[in-house]
């Protein structure tokens, strides 16, 4: 736990008023994947299908998206940063290892490029954290 203390005090002394934008960037490409997920079900339903969940289909289309629309939610507000970037990282990890290594990197649909800037982003932030515009600053400086 002592380790964590030091990198949320180093992250507080050292984190650029820039990065805020990014933070907010994210959550919104997040939000906006879960809208577009849940209006196309049948988009995140084919491409879990392939990989044999069987009954489970649903169930994991519906846990992606609303990782995404949580996640994406308290990232854009600055809620929790850290958690909500350390829940999206399985999902992300598990779209490079089944849909974007299977399918090659230049695949014209495989949106490798999006996968890799969110993943790198929820890393940074997973570390970083909120930042002085959120509302964990905002709890942290008005405790009462």
């Amino acid at each position: 736990m002592y380790l964590l203390h030091k990198i949320d005090n180093w992250s507080e002394k050292h984190h650029p008023l820039w990065l805020d934008f990014f933070r907010v960037l994210l959550g919104a490409v997040l939000i906006w994947q879960a809208l577009y997920f849940i209006t196309n079900k049948a988009a995140i339903v084919r491409i879990v299908d392939q990989y044999g969940f069987g009954f489970y289909t649903m169930t994991a289309a519906h846990a992606i998206i609303g990782i995404h629309l949580v996640g994406g939610v308290l990232i854009l507000a600055g809620l929790l940063t850290r958690f909500a970037s350390a829940i999206q990282l399985p999902v992300l990890v598990c779209n490079i290892i089944f849909i974007i290594v299977p399918n090659g990197f230049m695949s014209i649909k495989s949106e490798t490029e999006l996968t890799l800037i969110v993943f790198a982003l929820c890393l940074l932030f997973l570390f970083e954290g909120s930042g002085h515009f959120s509302v964990d600053y905002y709890l942290k400086t008005h405790e009462q």
